[in-house]
């Protein structure tokens, strides 16, 4: 095997261990509702849960637990506009797949990402998984 071939083959091999130990540290919800506290200016700690995988047709619902307001904002995607302090809140549902990586517009260091999956059908009696 050539070097360089050794070396791309062993980046790419890396490069997939790292986005499988992504997916899999991802909260991933089932429930048709979801819910994401703003919790005000924690970097990466900032929404709870911060990185969420969830189903097609889901409800997601921020609220915005700091005193201070907040957006929830993927650029090409969504945008919250302000979200009031103390409890205030905005709903987006879930209708298109992919990932959104997202942030407040008055800190863009407060980030978290939603995933948005097919979930696939479930098998019904007498079909096979």
């Amino acid at each position: 095997m050539q070097p360089s071939f050794r070396r791309a083959c062993l980046l790419l091999a890396c490069v997939l261990v790292s986005c499988a130990g992504l997916t899999a540290c991802q909260q991933h919800s089932n429930s048709p509702v979801v819910d994401i506290a703003i919790m005000g200016s924690h970097g990466d700690n900032s929404f709870r849960p911060g990185d969420i995988s969830v189903n097609l047709g889901t409800v997601v619902t921020w609220t915005n637990n700091d005193t201070q307001p907040h957006s929830v904002t993927s650029p090409g995607a969504f945008d919250s506009g302000m979200i009031a302090p103390n409890g205030g809140k905005w709903r987006w549902v879930a209708a298109m797949q992919g990932t959104f990586p997202y942030h407040s517009i008055t800190d863009p260091t407060m980030k978290g990402t939603i995933t948005v999956v097919v979930q696939a059908p479930a098998a019904g009696i007498g079909q096979t998984p």
